[in-house]
């Protein structure tokens, strides 16, 4: 697939991968390459297809796609032919499963210049605005509003928040949690995990950070169908991210059914008989194609940066949120 046209050469610009005056040019056409993958899971179908392409400053070129599979599955090294001469440099992308579009999309998972016949793929500046991830963005309380009406305490157990009420535990000093701002075509979203087999996923909701890195605003689904407010999208007083999980009265109004079919309200705080965690708190990095999801999302994309055990604790004690995988990386090598 050969794309030469001003909407490739505007996404080429955003990668930083373009032409630029008396650079050495690449390697030539009809020379074969391995991409060797670290850190990578692969897709599923479901999710969209990680697809290969090259570019020479102008034309942008697909080259392949990776083969889906289930998230514990590690992508495979990937052997391409190039198909054009003078390449500047390879990026990898997930295209929607139901993709119109011949060109690639704006969710570039891994981006790298050619210099000399190898290429570097990272995700600064694919993913992310260029920084690396935060390695210290904060810590979550566990805590409920939307039911305080019932007296206080209400089920504080049964709610997850990003702030914290000891705003000097976090290393940046302020109450809410701070992450790397993504590139358009990416958006964070929060999951709590029951650890058991196989694993169920909840989601609380999508968001981005603010001009300042700090998650200052309310995700996408409010408080969530399972706090008992109508219009949980809007209602409340929470600006951070998260969720509450005390009643299905609204859910059940909407047809909207809790994964895993657990007793409200949650109890995230629960543990096993040997005092591990059994719910866990991830953070996964999700393509901005799949904003418009149901108030239930079905399962993460594969790139999950940041994950907590939750556990005992009672519910006022912060739990430190910690960045538990780098970001995906690969190298672009000749064949032979």
């Amino acid at each position: 697939m050969r794309i030469r046209r001003a909407g490739a050469a505007s996404l080429l610009v955003a990668l930083g991968l373009t032409a630029c005056g008396d650079e050495v040019v690449g390697p030539g056409e009809g020379e074969t390459f391995e991409i060797v993958f670290d850190g990578l899971a692969r897709v599923p179908a479901a999710q969209g297809t990680f697809t290969v392409w090259v570019h020479d400053g102008v034309d942008t070129v697909a080259v392949g796609t990776l083969a889906p599979g289930t998230d514990a599955e590690d992508v495979g090294p990937f052997t391409f032919t190039l198909p054009l001469a003078g390449a500047r440099g390879v990026f990898l992308s997930v295209e929607p499963a139901a993709d119109p579009s011949p060109g690639p999309s704006a969710s570039v998972v891994l981006k790298g210049a050619f210099d000399g016949r190898s290429a570097t793929l990272v995700g600064e500046g694919a993913l992310t605005d260029g920084r690396p991830l935060q390695t210290d963005p904060g810590a979550h309380s566990l805590f409920t509003t939307s039911n305080n009406s019932q007296g206080y305490p209400s089920a504080e157990n049964a709610g997850l928040w990003l702030f914290t009420l000891t705003p000097s535990r976090n290393v940046h000093g302020t109450r809410e949690v701070k992450v790397t701002p993504l590139e358009p075509g990416w958006t964070y979203e929060g999951w709590l995990v029951w650890q058991g087999t196989p694993k169920v996923w909840i989601s609380y909701g999508k968001f981005r950070p603010d001009e300042t890195s700090l998650l200052t605003s309310r995700d996408d689904t409010g408080t969530g169908p399972f706090a008992g407010p109508e219009d949980f999208r809007n209602a409340g007083v929470e600006d951070v991210p998260g969720e509450e999980w005390t009643t299905d009265v609204v859910a059940r109004e909407l047809g909207i059914e809790l994964p895993g079919g657990f007793d409200l309200p949650l109890e995230v705080d629960a543990v096993d008989d040997a005092g591990d965690a059994l719910w866990h708190h991830v953070i996964s990095i999700e393509p901005a194609f799949d904003l418009v999801e149901g108030p239930v999302a079905g399962a993460p994309f594969v790139v999950r940066p940041y994950e907590n055990a939750i556990g005992a604790g009672g519910p006022g004690v912060p739990r430190t949120i910690l960045l538990a995988r780098p970001l995906p990386n690969g190298i672009v090598r000749p064949v032979g």
